[in-house]
């Protein structure tokens, strides 16, 4: 059992890895420290600070100091820890107030992940902004009132949020989109046009298959040159601002500086114990790289329940435990312009990447019966491996209850469940609420006749 536990990074993963830590060992001793000056806040709610649905920063932060004092854990924030020597266990660490050694018998990285510049010129221009910290959004929120023409680079989870945010403050937003569609890791092309129509039909210009070339303008922007990566036309938008969201990496080098393996998603490598190649070093969330659950193909997380769940894993371990973590599923959910947009397993681009050959149950319903007023189109689509009929991914479309149904999905795809087995579901019944036969369960019918099962 560790008596000293160091954590670095205080993000969702750190901090969890530390209450978890603390949970299992009330007498080691467990320090975490944070290069922000911040403790544990929501990235997930960055968006929704600028467009004033989280109307104060101090909201997001989910772990004051007080906590962790009362916690018994020392936690040393806006504190970079600039040198690991794990053959003697030892860290040196550097802070406004102080700077030192620290002795530890277990290390958890959890340094998460950073943004991702693309190569584009003028990236380097005053109000070009990426949205990863909480210092981004209170950034963002001074341009509010000033942007009239905001261009996001990205239409991944990050970028779709943000150009909500901005549109609904009342500025002309652009969507860059480099991939043929939107949200390309969480939808197929067929759903993710659903969600594009829905965001168009509400004012924000989606400009895709088409690459940013260059911010121009002298100190600040004046506009994003553009390609069409089909045709190869250049034009020009108009900006005031840039949001850059073309996706983050994992922030490894401490790890690799004492040795941890990195993989091929570039994440430092982990067991289902969430230990690295090293003894007594573990590492969770956005910097960690794991099993995808089905195929169990390495790759990160990147999402929030992801890495409180690894976190809780590493964090009991490193303080004398015997936790697993069964791998990720990547269940993914957003709501834009009051759509829900949900999906979780594989989709038909990861399918292919990873040569898993499907079969698809795709139907569209409603979310009540036909004769209750008030019922949303819902358009589901549910993934079976087409050789052993095994429930393996699942997406979902609606103006309602798309997100509680790809739960369903998720406990499904970690149950091992086939398309016989969904559809003998006995789902609840109430006009109110839903139909007697769900849209998920008839999804896994039209799979059910195609799989022959």
């Amino acid at each position: 059992m560790a008596d000293r536990i160091a954590v670095i990074g205080c993000g969702a993963a750190g901090a969890t890895a530390a209450m978890q830590a603390r949970k299992f060992n009330r007498k080691a001793e467990i320090t975490i420290f944070n290069i922000e000056p911040y403790s544990q806040y929501s990235r997930c709610g960055l968006p929704y600070t600028i467009s004033g649905k989280v109307e104060d920063f101090e909201d997001l932060i989910l772990t004051d100091e007080d906590n962790w004092s009362m916690m018994k854990i020392d936690a040393k924030l806006q504190t970079t820890v600039t040198e690991i020597n794990h053959d003697s266990m030892i860290l040196k660490y550097e802070g406004p107030d102080e700077s030192g050694e620290l002795e530890y018998d277990a290390l958890i990285f959890a340094t998460g992940a950073e943004n991702a510049d693309p190569p584009i010129k003028g990236l380097d221009k005053k109000r070009v902004y990426g949205l990863r910290t909480l210092n981004d959004a209170k950034a963002l929120a001074k341009e509010v009132d000033k942007a009239k023409n905001v261009v996001v680079i990205g239409g991944g989870l990050v970028g779709v949020e943000t150009a909500e945010a901005f549109h609904e403050c009342g500025a002309d937003v652009t969507i860059v989109e480099f991939l043929p569609h939107i949200l390309l890791a969480m939808l197929d092309s067929d759903m993710a046009k659903i969600v594009e129509d829905h965001c168009q039909e509400h004012g924000v210009n989606l400009v895709l298959n088409t690459a940013a070339q260059e911010i121009t303008g002298s100190d600040e922007p004046k506009g994003v040159i553009i390609k069409n990566r089909e045709s190869g036309e250049e034009s020009e938008i108009p900006a005031d601002i840039v949001i850059v969201a073309t996706g983050v990496r994992p922030i490894t080098e401490l790890a690799e500086s004492i040795g941890c393996k990195i993989g091929p998603s570039r994440g430092i490598v982990t067991d289902e114990k969430m230990l690295t190649n090293i003894a007594n070093v573990y590492a969770c969330g956005d910097c960690a790289e794991g099993a995808e659950f089905i195929t169990k193909n390495r790759l990160t997380g990147g999402l929030g329940t992801i890495a409180v769940r690894q976190a809780r894993v590493a964090g009991i371990n490193a303080a004398g435990g015997d936790e697993t973590f069964p791998g990720i599923v990547g269940a993914k959910v957003t709501k834009l312009f009051g759509m829900e947009i949900a999906s979780t397993g594989l989709t038909k681009d990861m399918a292919d990447k990873y040569e898993v050959p499907l079969a698809v149950g795709s139907i569209k319903g409603l979310t009540k019966p036909p004769y209750y007023k008030g019922g949303k189109e819902i358009k589901v689509k549910t993934y079976y491996h087409k050789e052993t009929g095994k429930l393996v991914g699942g997406q979902m479309v609606s103006l309602e209850d798309a997100a509680m149904r790809i739960n369903v999905v998720t406990l499904g795809i970690q149950h091992n469940i086939d398309a016989a087995d969904l559809f003998d579901f006995e789902n609840c019944y109430a006009p109110a609420i839903c139909d007697t036969w769900d849209p998920m369960v008839t999804s896994a019918l039209a799979a059910r006749r195609r799989l022959k099962i």
